[in-house]
């Protein structure tokens, strides 16, 4: 890995589920000594900033960066700057498709909790063949929405 990548973003940090998940990570990373380099991503400074300045500062140093779902450039920047991206911009067929097209052309990985399966299928049609191609390992449902649905097999 390039050293001077972050190990992971989390896009959309500024969202409901993205501040869960990156409160989440900074108490892990306090909890366990953990030298993970991370950043908090999303449309608005402003947001980001609070929510960074919420965690305290001990994760001063946490850089933001700005990309909008709606912004191809942003968003391969963006992927430029890290091996890992989480994603939690939803609803994801609106929201959800530029940026695993970046993600797969970057060689970037990618996590989201979508349960958009019609959504996750199309995905998979269309960018599994470059995604192995460039290395990139793109996941759904890791997360929120695929919960109520993996554990409804499991009972059955």
């Amino acid at each position: 890995m390039d050293n001077n990548k972050l190990d992971l973003i989390i896009y959309g940090a500024s969202s409901f589920v993205g501040q869960i998940v990156t409160q989440a990570l900074a108490q892990h990373c306090t909890q366990h000594n953990k030298t993970l380099q991370w950043g908090i991503a999303g449309r608005s400074e402003t947001k980001l900033t609070a929510l960074k300045q919420s965690l305290g500062s001990e994760f001063s140093a946490v850089p933001i960066i700005l990309a909008d779902a709606t912004k191809p450039t942003q968003l391969q920047q963006m992927c430029d700057q890290t091996s890992t991206i989480i994603s939690t911009v939803g609803p994801y067929a609106l929201y959800g498709e530029s940026l695993i097209k970046a993600c797969v052309e970057k060689g970037t990985d990618y996590c989201d909790l979508s349960g958009e399966v019609q959504w996750m299928h199309k995905m998979i049609d269309q960018y599994e063949p470059q995604a192995q191609a460039s290395g990139a390992r793109i996941v759904h449902c890791c997360g929120f929405d695929s919960i109520p649905s993996d554990m409804g097999v499991y009972f059955l």
